[in-house]
């Protein structure tokens, strides 16, 4: 059964919240060759740990549940191509330039029975792409070998000989796990993989962000928990959920899994499954008001990852992707292959990613009820309260924000909304306004005794389990 090592604590460091500084740290990240179960696996774990106090769970080479099976510790010897007697590839040179998991073989080739062994794209003629099928289905490995298209193009007729030597010993796979405890045990969850190796926004940099942001929780009073998960795309979150005890798992009142947070495309964000969560509802709050450009997309209409196992019945814990994918079939040029590394990393698209999550984080921090302290309508212009917010006027020239007929909308419905059931965020967004602007003024209200607020908690429904 898998078994926890002890927790690794930190020095204490400066925190650097800075694109450069993520950038840097995802060029240390991408640094070991990285997989479901590889030797490098305890570097990348290490470094992280001196980032962050980091509990590791390991998980050895064949247990199995659902289906989902943890493959052996692969590692490739020798692999060879000749032509007519001459070499002309050696996958050895490129940690991608063998299909991950391939299994052996020697032998002789005719160039139309090799070329289906052969992986290139010839849109990326300098890029060994990333073959990674076979880690997640260890049963339908075969063998491939991975090169560029530039020397892809120059092969042709002629006798080939494969010298391909891969080995399988039982190894561990890692999941790296870090808690920052707030007053409630409501724990929010993050998640990121570790099994590209060398990777960068997919997903190194992505990981780079989420300690970050762990960091910066670290140093703040927090009503709920928060805990990040880094772990094997599906494999790390289905082992690391089989191991938590039901209770741990119920106390999960949501989550988030980001990734491609560097290159260029909008900030993407999907809905949890049912939609309709707090969650949602703050991602749409805080992308709407403080994004440079974004895009709000049904479940599994992103990228696509580990948000599928958290949500899984008998988890169904509400889960949110966080990406900037282009397309869910093509997330950026780069995607998957060599040339995915920090250098396509734009510091301010990681800056602007963090900020979304601190905001986020923040909504869910500061949701609040609101209970009024009076009947009637109060006359909010009046001194006394001073806190009316002016709207335009066809007959008085007003230097007013673009927003000052929204607020002013707001102001006819308001005093309806302090019943102690409607919260600020839901009515941020009715009138789709800024949540820390209307949580602010609200605020105001509360200084002069006319409301009372009180935490809007997040919900958990237990989840529907069959019983064993």
């Amino acid at each position: 059964m898998p078994t926890a090592t002890a927790v690794l604590d930190p020095p204490t460091t400066a925190l650097d919240l800075s694109g450069a500084g993520m950038i840097a740290l995802t060029r240390d990240l991408c640094e070991p060759r990285t997989a479901v179960v590889a030797d490098g696996n305890e570097a990348l774990f290490a470094r992280i740990a001196e980032e962050l106090p980091l509990e590791l769970i390991r998980v050895p080479s064949g247990e199995s549940f659902n289906g989902w099976v943890v493959p052996q510790n692969w590692r490739v010897k020798r692999a060879k191509l000749y032509r007519d007697g001459q070499e002309v590839f050696d996958g050895t040179e490129n940690s991608l330039g063998v299909a991950y998991y391939s299994r052996s073989f020697t032998g002789e080739l005719s160039w139309e029975a090799l070329q289906p062994k052969l992986v290139s794209n010839p849109a990326l003629p300098e890029a060994y792409m990333f073959h990674c099928m076979w880690q997640y289905r260890p049963w339908d490995a075969d063998w491939r070998l991975v090169m560029p298209h530039r020397l892809f193009a120059t092969l042709g007729a002629g006798r080939y000989r494969v010298e391909l030597e891969t080995e399988d010993a039982p190894g561990e796979m890692l999941i790296g796990v870090a808690q920052k405890s707030g007053r409630s045990p409501k724990t929010i969850v993050f998640n990121s993989n570790n099994c590209h190796p060398h990777m960068a926004n997919d997903g190194f940099a992505g990981t780079a962000v989420l300690i970050r942001l762990m960091q910066w929780l670290a140093e703040q009073e927090t009503f709920y928990s928060y805990r990040l998960v880094i772990a094997p795309e599906h494999l790390g979150s289905v082992f690391y959920l089989k191991t938590l005890p039901r209770a741990e798992v119920d106390r999960m009142v949501c989550g988030i899994f980001e990734e491609m947070p560097g290159t260029g495309g909008a900030i993407k964000a999907t809905s949890s499954f049912a939609g309709g969560h707090m969650l949602d509802a703050a991602f749409a709050n805080v992308l709407r008001h403080h994004s440079r450009a974004h895009e709000l997309v049904p479940w599994r209409c992103g990228a696509g990852n580990d948000e599928t196992v958290w949500e899984a019945p008998g988890y169904e814990v509400p889960f949110v992707e966080l990406t900037r994918c282009e397309d869910q079939f093509a997330p950026y040029r780069e995607y998957h292959s060599s040339l995915d590394t920090a250098d396509l990393m734009d510091p301010t698209q990681l800056e602007e990613m963090l900020a979304v999550l601190q905001r986020v984080v923040s909504v869910l921090e500061n949701n609040m009820t609101i209970q009024r302290r009076f009947d009637g309508l109060i006359c909010l212009s009046n001194p006394d309260y001073g806190l009316y917010m002016e709207r335009p006027d066809p007959t008085v020239v007003k230097d007013l924000e673009a927003d000052a007929e929204a607020w002013g909308h707001l102001l006819d419905c308001l005093f309806r909304y302090l019943d102690g059931e409607h919260t600020l965020l839901e009515i941020a967004e009715r009138h789709q306004l800024c949540f820390e602007r209307l949580r602010r003024y609200l605020q105001r209200f509360e200084a002069k005794g006319l409301v009372e607020l009180t935490r809007a908690e997040i919900e958990r429904r237990p989840p529907e389990r069959v019983a064993s």
